[in-house]
């Protein structure tokens, strides 16, 4: 009995030489499984999916395309109110410039239609002639000019024995009292002027 022979591998309880290289010969010789099946593909959802997806793309083509049309029509409208209100802008506004003389003007009118009116009213002008007075010395002897109208208005709030004279050069409300040296005029039209000058407008 050699060291090769099967027998003598049986009794020592180690298997015989080759028959590793045996078993993986009929290992190989053995039929391979089935690879396991694929999953089943559901049309039917693949349908709807596909459809979906259409409808989405084509709802956003859509959508992009109506707002290019409504901007395209809405343009020119905008473009036209744009015009509107551009040319309101320019119609209201305020140029001071022009305004400024158009007003100044229309106070003048109105101050001097309120004291034409102020004119007509008895004793309107006293204030006026009272004030020229007291800036004459005590003692000076003035003389008091004024308009013939204007005088025959204020005759009778004068100061009894002040010498007076018409002079129709001088306007309408305008007081003028002189002496010898000095000569204060009062009236009016100055006080217009003053008021005028003290306007914003002016």
């Amino acid at each position: 009995m050699t060291a090769h022979d099967p027998r003598l591998a049986a009794l020592l309880g180690t298997p015989p030489a080759g028959s590793a290289g045996l078993a993986t010969l009929l290992a190989a010789m053995q039929p391979k499984p089935p690879p396991p099946p694929e999953p089943a593909i559901d049309l039917g959802a693949l349908l709807d999916e596909a459809r979906a997806q259409g409808r989405a793309e084509g709802e956003a083509v859509g959508e992009a395309r109506g707002q290019a049309l409504a901007q395209a029509a809405l343009a020119p409208r905008l473009a036209a109110l744009d015009a509107a209100a551009a040319a309101c802008r320019s119609a209201t506004e305020i140029d001071e410039a022009v305004l400024a003389p158009l007003l100044a003007g229309l106070i003048q009118t109105l101050c001097e239609t309120v004291l034409m009116a102020e004119l007509a009213r008895p004793r309107s002008l006293r204030p006026l002639v009272e004030a020229a007075l007291a800036e004459v010395a005590e003692g000076a002897v003035p003389t008091l000019s004024a308009h013939p109208d204007t005088l025959a208005h204020i005759a009778a709030d004068l100061p009894p024995g002040l010498a007076t004279a018409a002079d129709a050069s001088l306007p309408p409300g305008h007081v003028a009292v002189a002496g010898p040296d000095y000569r204060i005029d009062a009236g009016l039209a100055d006080r217009l002027a003053q008021l005028l000058k003290a306007l914003p407008c002016a």
